[in-house]
């Protein structure tokens, strides 16, 4: 009997420990935008829950609610006529480009034709992005922005940007790398075409506790 009683306190002593509970999931504080213009995609945050470097563009773009960031190669996407020249010449590595975009407000308020996925994120998931997005940009050793000129239309500005660009990195595989960052668990991998990074974010907006 003593010997059953010693075996059962040893089953005892290998039982699981009782778990604390777990914390209750991260709230959902913002709305982030990937945005199809045709081929390239876009990131679009918004500017009030900015945190880091990122949060200089406050000052920059004074009164916009939403700064959208794009990348590409440097001399293609400033052009304002390209050809197949250009298109070719943009698949060799060279130097990049990020775009930013001024919006007024929230992307769905200020286009009428083009494609996006709204995904709502978590602060940490936002800082992560912005970490991200502030890291593609090029910086002097005093910490500027390489301003590298106006795009076509009012609030388009372009920058140097830190990663080189080629035909295996494109604008849709940087921001493929953008919401993965994040910890949005895209799977930047392989991805080359705007249409793939597309269904992915309607993947990620389609998860429970997104909506």
């Amino acid at each position: 009997m003593k010997r059953r009683f010693l075996l059962l306190a040893g089953l005892a002593g290998c039982a699981s420990p009782l778990l604390p509970p777990e914390d209750p999931p991260a709230p959902m504080v913002a709305t982030i935008y990937v945005l199809d213009h045709e081929w390239h995609t876009e990131i679009s945050v918004p500017t009030d829950l900015l945190t880091g470097g990122l949060t200089r563009f406050r000052s920059i773009f004074p009164g916009a609610a939403y700064v959208s960031f794009g990348f590409g190669e440097r001399l293609y996407f400033q052009k304002a006529q390209t050809g197949a020249v250009d298109m070719v010449s943009a698949i060799f590595p060279g130097p990049g480009t990020v775009l930013t975009t001024a919006l007024a407000g929230a992307p769905s308020e200020m286009y009428a034709d083009v494609e996006m996925v709204p995904i709502r994120v978590t602060q940490a998931e936002l800082d992560r992005l912005a970490d991200f997005l502030w890291e593609s940009l090029e910086r002097t050793p005093n910490d500027a922005l390489v301003r590298l000129g106006d795009g076509k239309f009012k609030g388009y500005v372009f920058y140097g940007a830190a990663p080189t660009y080629s035909g295996f990195y494109t604008c849709n595989t940087w921001t493929m790398d953008g919401l993965d960052r994040a910890g949005l668990k895209a799977g930047a991998a392989g991805v080359l075409f705007a249409y793939q990074v597309m269904d992915a974010a309607r993947a990620i907006a389609r998860r429970p506790g997104r909506s």
